[in-house]
């Protein structure tokens, strides 16, 4: 009888211990699905701000899930729309709204979710002789050689030891030069600074280094910006094409941006004759097309005769003046 009496106690006690176990669990997940709940209700009812980070999911199109930073006008870039207005909207409203823009772009009707993140993101702006120049994003540590590489990097012709740092400090707007060359030859850090929020890069130099030049016969010379790998043909079609008076058995190319300085004489006659075997030269930014004009016999000849014209007119009046004069 005692075991049982004892068996009795130690089961009651267990079972005791189990349904304390269990009240404890479930207490903690009605506190965390509280927890959750308001967090949700609030991620509801909190306004986006200027500062704010988003991040962004599109459910299929990995190429467009981004975290993005509201600037200090409340406005966010998003691929396909530029510049939204979205301080004082709710992220569900700024969802349907990008949603429906999507759909004008994308098969089907856009998923995506929208959430308020503590990720740090860097919105910095990388303008001038750069490769892609425009608003970038960067991590909370991100230096200026980072902002260059995402920018595509500075262009042939770009002053590299003249980097120039915009940055608004209490109302004032700071400048300062860095210079590319200390960084990379001489691994000197004080030219890689860590980038704020808002600042801007700007890269100068002369556009004509990095732009072809184009004279001659074609219907638009002037200085064009190549693209990537653009050949001598490509370029005299941004031209404009050729002129019908085009000589186009001695097009020359000059090529001053080259390691060594060098000038060619392209006959596209042979190109268009055989263009599978025929390899056209490179463009690269610095360099110079001319096209020429063909040497036309019949304006020469019309030259000649009216030099010649010229010459028995004035031989004639010569003639007559001392005809009248003697008698």
């Amino acid at each position: 009888m005692k075991f049982i009496r004892h068996f009795d106690i130690s089961f009651t006690q267990q079972s005791l211990g189990i349904m304390k176990r269990k009240n404890r669990a479930l207490q903690q997940l009605s506190i965390l699905f509280i927890i959750s709940t308001a967090a949700l209700l609030y991620a509801q009812d909190r306004l986006i701000r200027p500062g704010d980070t988003i991040d962004i999911v599109v459910y299929g199109h990995q190429e467009l899930s981004r975290i993005v930073t509201v600037n200090a006008n409340g406005a966010i870039d998003f691929p396909f729309m530029q510049n939204i207005p979205v301080d004082g909207m709710s992220l569900d409203e700024l969802r349907r709204f990008m949603e429906a823009q999507l759909m004008r772009y994308l098969d089907g009707q856009p998923v995506m979710t929208l959430n308020f993140t503590d990720t740090k993101v860097l919105s910095v702006s990388v303008l001038g002789q750069v490769k892609n120049p425009g608003t970038i994003q960067l991590s909370a540590e991100g230096t200026l050689q980072e902002a260059l590489a995402k920018a595509g990097g500075p262009l042939a012709g770009a002053s590299v030891e003249a980097i120039n740092l915009i940055r608004d400090e209490d109302g004032k707007t700071q400048k300062r030069q860095f210079n590319l060359y200390r960084l990379n030859l001489l691994g000197d850090m004080n030219h890689n600074p860590t980038l704020q929020n808002g600042d801007i890069v700007l890269v100068t130099g002369s556009s004509i280094f990095s732009s072809v030049k184009i004279i001659g016969s074609v219907r638009s010379p002037g200085v064009y910006e190549p693209p990537q790998g653009a050949t001598l043909l490509d370029m005299l079609f941004i031209a404009g094409g050729l002129d019908r008076n085009a000589d186009i058995s001695k097009i020359r190319h000059v090529s001053p941006s080259a390691k060594q300085s060098k000038e060619l004489e392209v006959n596209l006659n042979d190109y268009f004759a055989a263009p599978f075997r025929y390899e056209l030269p490179r463009v690269l930014p610095g360099d110079i097309i001319v096209v020429p004009e063909k040497r036309q016999v019949w304006r020469s000849a019309l030259t000649l005769i009216g030099s010649v014209s010229s010459i028995l007119s004035m031989i004639y009046t010569v003639i007559m003046i001392e005809r009248y004069t003697s008698n």
